[in-house]
């Protein structure tokens, strides 16, 4: 039974399917309106800084008001005069064009980068969810178990009475009781901290949020729209574009140069000698430039060098994200034997308390029997639950993993 329904399971691994958490805007809203409007901020910033990169290479106008007073000679000047200056680079070798590519490669992997945090926080509230629930499920189980451990004891403080078993039997399931209530107060202190770690993330009341049901991806898809995939690669684009951007500071430069000029007379001294010294008038001109940096070599060097590293990188994140998903895919085959194995047990158990009932009604076994019976064949359908939720939480983590690529 096992064998088949892993067969069918690996079968429906070939075939693309989409992770059920499809709604982006939907679980979003999990966060708490301070974790979001400090993802908004930080997408906010992100984009002003790479505005900034884009046009950093646009010199900025100068406007000027000059005033000078002098007394030389004995004699009072004063000169005034209004001034707007331009001394703008056209042409950087390539540098220019570079410099735009690089500030929108920037502002691709700040957003990306961002999305991958906020990718990973959801996660963290989504596996918060689960875990609640998984251990609501433990609980559950616990006192079903400490229900049979009571039932035992009674069983074998009769038998201990009748003189059928000595004490140390009746120590050991006295002992078994003590060992699943300490476990039970455990599991309780695990559900209130988890409760807490949602509250930290999210305004929501646990309760009230619908668990998300998760499929499996197949391979090809979820390598295609893996974040950190995504990353790299922007990242390898960057740095290649400031590496380009680097070397184009030592080479060759064109820039415009030109100012407007309107002085002013005052003072005791009139340039009558000028008629039109005080028309406005304007100069104009260019420069070209070849800065000469004995450092330049070493720096050239260093940024090739974290261009080739971004390469390499980009290759390991290729073979993190191929090792992360044949993970899963063992841990999933792992929880499908659990599962199928769950699956038979409460098979087994349901048919054992049909047939405890009519030994019962017979008078050939007690309520006791029938009531260990029950609960074994419903602790194991909780364990069939906690399975299921542990499969979940392994598929999220394919889910972190894999972003929209309507991301822009």
């Amino acid at each position: 039974m096992v064998s088949s329904a892993l067969n069918v399971r690996w079968l429906l691994c070939s075939l693309a399917v989409s992770v059920a958490l499809c709604a982006e805007s939907g679980h979003d809203s999990l966060l708490s309106s301070l974790k979001r409007q400090s993802f908004d901020l930080q997408l906010e910033k992100n984009s002003a800084d790479s505005g900034q990169l884009e046009f950093s290479w646009i010199n900025p106008v100068s406007i000027g008001y000059d005033y000078s007073y002098s007394n030389q000679f004995d004699s009072t000047q004063i000169s005034r005069s209004l001034s707007v200056r331009v001394d703008q680079p056209i042409f950087k070798s390539g540098g220019i064009w570079y410099a735009i590519k690089y500030a929108k490669a920037s502002r691709r992997v700040g957003e990306l980068s961002i999305e991958a945090q906020r990718r990973a926080m959801i996660k963290e509230a989504v596996a918060s969810l689960f875990n609640i629930k998984k251990s609501e499920y433990q609980i559950k189980k616990q006192k079903l178990l400490i229900e049979n451990d009571r039932i035992d004891i009674e069983r074998k403080k009769e038998q201990y009475l009748s003189g059928d078993i000595d004490s140390s039997f009746l120590d050991q399931a006295i002992l078994q009781k003590n060992r699943d209530t300490m476990t039970l107060f455990s599991l309780e202190e695990s559900l209130a901290q988890l409760h807490r770690s949602f509250a930290n993330l999210s305004d929501m009341d646990p309760d009230s949020v619908k668990l998300p049901r998760f499929t499996l991806v197949e391979k090809r898809k979820f390598l295609e729209r893996n974040i950190d995939m995504a990353l790299g690669s922007e990242q390898v684009l960057q740095k290649n574009y400031f590496n380009i951007m680097t070397w184009t500071r030592y080479m060759p430069a064109l820039s415009l140069q030109g100012a407007w000029i309107k002085p002013y007379k005052n003072g005791s001294i009139y340039l009558s000698s000028y008629p039109n010294a005080t028309k406005s008038y304007y100069t104009y001109g260019f420069r070209i430039s070849i800065p000469l940096d004995i450092t330049s070599y070493h720096t050239i060097e260093s940024t090739r060098a974290d261009y080739l590293r971004a390469k390499v990188d980009m290759k390991d994140r290729r073979v993190e994200a191929e090792n992360l998903y044949d993970s899963i895919l063992k841990r999933l085959e792992v929880i499908d034997k659990k599962l199928a194995l769950a699956k038979e047990d409460e098979a087994l158990y349901a048919s054992l308390v049909s047939s405890t009932k009519e030994k019962v009604e017979a008078g050939e076994m007690t309520v006791y029997d029938l009531k260990t019976m029950e609960n074994s064949k419903d602790i194991r359908r909780l364990d069939r639950k906690i399975y299921d939720i542990e499969r979940q939480l392994a598929l999220l983590d394919l889910y972190e993993k894999m972003y929209d690529d309507s991301i822009q």
